[in-house]
């Protein structure tokens, strides 16, 4: 009876045993279970997703870039072929073999390679980006597991250095960094394509016939004002000038005076496009409009058209210029190179005498001098499509110390471009009517249809057509018989100005270091050609800009007759047309409303202001504090006259205009500088900038090393240092 107990009992324990081994059997096939029906079933779409990127990529398909071409049609930038080499390192088998003929290739170090080949948290790295087709050495056809082969666009430079600054250059990715390859960065650039790849046994990828690829879409030409010629002449005279002269640097633009396009454009010294890497970082400003820099006498032509404008002189008006010595307020005193008692108004311009035009200014007064200065365009961008135009400063009457109209007339105290420089003397040869300065011509598809075409641009009538004359002619004996004689051509009249001005060393202005430099238009009595020519820091013995920069001009000027047979410059067709109006926008009881189109709404809403207009503006939705504004439309129109006595508010639409913020800028330190060095620095790094004071800059806000929007404002706090 014992004995059939305990065998019951054991029974009754082995069903127990087996039970519970079934129900645990049975709860591990039900996880299982409700795994595979989560994988297959709930979240399939998931884990495909997941087990796709296990074995494919998606691969970015680069656009052909837009080509860049001169206004006659001959390529300037074009594309060529480049491969680039990638591996995913958790397919790959022979890390070392890769490590060992991609150093003998490429001349590296092979550890460099090694390090991205075992990098087993990455699926996809590059090994090499865009090598030349020559330099591969039949790389793009090895048979490594886990290499792939890509082949991308390089962007390629046919006239090498030529016009470097203005063309600009690219990154690694394509992406315009400067010149107009960054202003027409939209246009240019097209939108990427893709490819899904596959990757099979080996490691290898292969594209999925399952998945078609998007195709990339490639970008549009652009057409630019410039003459390819002519861009030569302005670069080798530009070089030639500056090594007869010793001088640091320089600066070149060639206009067609009738339309605002600009035929040249260059800076000395300049950089290989096709080899950044390799090319001296001096060389990739855009000086002709990032630099600034006090003008000197060629700035007297502001005082020159005011005076002449409002009657207050004329050609035989006889000044005082009492014999070459001259005492201002706060103790200054001006010694002049021409020891005259007395000289003409003629005399004053040809022989550029400083004390005929301080007096000349007194004449004038602060107000209207400021409002002469501020028409022809000095302290406002002129708008031209590159980017880091430096607007330069124009001090306002309320900041005038004793001294500073008359220094300000004879090119002191102010700072300019050299396109602000160019378009104010353009003014003077199309008959007092200052222009719109532009480079880009057109923007065409790839079929040749037109997407868009520039017109010049008249922004407004600065000074009468009679008083524009006036100056050309008393301008031609400048050239003749005064401070230019070296740019004179036989059978050629030209129209000019010399300048020299000192230069601020250490704070302070140096008798040992100048500005030399020269503007003139020809032919004189029907402008089509202008030329300015700058030179910094002439140490070959003469610095004057009669003997620096007038023959640069010459030699140029030359070339340009003999070629202007083939120069494709026809007759214009304007956006608009002014009148012949009076420059002072104010005529009897009525004020003439400037064209304000296509202008920043900082620099339009100063314009109004110094007309004493009020102004609405109509921001575009979600628009931001750092946003690229240009006015887009006004209401009254350009020209239009209203009524002095009666309130007139000025509507301003304006839009954000396209400018493709690639990354954010560090804020460089400029504390301790001088302004003007101030001010270069941080336009070529592309920020705007605000000024309080003079003189040395010993604070800046926001502080060096934070980062910043491209075109934020940076303001600049500056003390005169004793």
């Amino acid at each position: 009876m014992e004995s059939f107990k305990k065998f019951l009992s054991y029974c009754s324990s082995f069903r127990a045993k087996v039970g519970f081994i079934s129900f645990v059997f049975l709860l591990i096939f039900t996880i299982i279970l409700f795994k595979l029906i989560n994988v297959q079933i709930i979240n399939s779409a998931k884990y495909k997703i997941a087990a796709r990127k296990q074995y494919e990529e998606k691969i970015k398909i680069s656009p052909s870039r837009g080509l860049i071409y001169d206004r006659n049609m001959n390529v300037l930038v074009s594309n060529s072929l480049q491969y680039s080499f990638a591996v995913d390192p958790t397919m790959v088998t022979k890390p070392d073999s890769i490590a060992n003929v991609f150093a003998r290739v490429f001349k590296k170090d092979r550890n460099e390679y090694l390090a991205k080949l075992t990098n087993k948290s990455t699926s996809f790295v590059y090994l090499e980006r865009k090598a030349d087709v020559a330099n591969i050495q039949g790389l793009d056809s090895a048979d490594f597991d886990g290499l792939i082969v890509l082949k991308e666009p390089k962007r390629v430079y046919n006239y090498g250095r030529l016009a470097a600054q203005v063309l600009g250059y690219t990154n690694l990715e394509g992406a315009g960094l400067s010149g107009v390859e960054q202003s027409m960065e939209s246009e240019l650039a097209g939108k990427d394509g893709f490819v899904i790849m596959q990757r099979d046994g080996k490691g290898q990828y292969k594209p999925n016939m399952d998945i078609p690829k998007r195709e990339p879409v490639n970008g549009n030409n652009v057409v630019l004002t410039l003459d390819i010629n002519i861009q030569k002449f302005a670069e080798e005279e530009l070089e030639r000038g500056v090594k007869e002269t010793d001088s640091k640097g320089g600066k070149v633009i060639i206009t067609n005076v009738k339309t605002g396009e600009i035929l040249g454009m260059s800076s000395y010294p300049s950089y290989d496009p096709n080899n950044i890497q390799v090319s001296d970082t001096a060389g990739f400003t855009n000086k002709a409009i990032c630099d600034v820099y006090e003008p000197g006498s060629t700035f007297k032509v502001v005082a020159a058209a005011a005076s002449l404008e409002e009657k207050l002189v004329d050609k035989m008006t006889l000044i005082n210029t009492e014999n070459g010595h001259y005492s201002l307020a706060n103790n200054v005193t001006m010694e002049d190179e021409h020891k005259a008692a007395s000289m003409t108004f003629q005399q004053v311009l040809e022989n550029s005498s400083n004390i005929g035009f301080m007096k000349i200014s007194y004449k004038i007064g602060p107000e209207r001098f400021y409002k002469y200065a501020r028409d022809f365009g000095f302290g406002i961008s002129t708008g031209v499509e590159l980017p880091g135009e430096n607007r330069g400063m124009l001090k306002r009457p309320i900041d005038f110390s004793p001294i500073s109209l008359p220094y300000m007339a004879i090119g002191y105290e102010v700072l300019i471009n050299a396109m602000q420089l160019t378009s104010a003397y353009s003014t003077i040869a199309n008959n007092g009517v200052l222009l719109k300065p532009y480079i880009i011509k057109k923007e065409t598809a790839l079929d040749g249809k037109t997407i868009f075409e520039n017109n010049p641009v008249e922004i407004r009538q600065v000074i009468s057509q009679n008083t524009a004359k006036l100056l050309s002619t008393l301008m031609i004996g400048v050239v003749e018989t005064g401070t230019a004689t070296d740019a004179r051509i036989d059978g050629v009249k030209i129209a000019g100005k010399t300048g020299t001005a000192q230069r601020v060393v250490d704070g302070k202005h140096s008798s040992g270091s100048h500005t030399g430099s020269f503007v003139g238009f020809f032919p004189a009595d029907n402008p089509q050609f202008l030329i300015t020519v700058i030179l910094d820091d002439p140490k070959g013995g003469q610095f004057y800009g009669g003997k620096v920069a007038a023959p640069v001009f010459k030699r140029i000027a030359e070339k340009i007759i003999g070629f202007s047979g083939n120069l494709n410059l026809n007759e214009p067709k304007f956006d608009n047309k002014t009148t012949d109006v009076n420059v002072s926008n104010v005529s009897n009881n009525f004020i003439l409303i400037p064209n304000l189109m296509n202008l920043r709404l900082e620099d339009a809403k100063d314009i109004l202001r110094d007309l004493k207009l009020t102004c609405e503006i109509v921001y575009p939705e979600n628009s931001k504090a750092n946003d690229f504004l240009v006015v887009e439309s006004q209401q009254p129109g350009a020209n239009s006259k209203v009524d002095i006595n009666t309130k007139t508010i000025v509507k301003l639409v304006v839009k954000n205009k396209e400018v493709e913020l690639k990354s954010v800028l560090q804020v460089p330190d400029v504390k301790g500088f001088s302004l003007r060095k101030a001010i270069n620095v941080l336009s070529a790094s592309g920020f705007d900038i605000d000024i309080n004071g003079s003189g040395e800059v010993i604070d800046q806000m926001p502080k060096s090393g934070s980062s910043q929007l491209p075109n934020s404002k940076i303001t600049l706090f500056c003390k005169q240092i004793n």
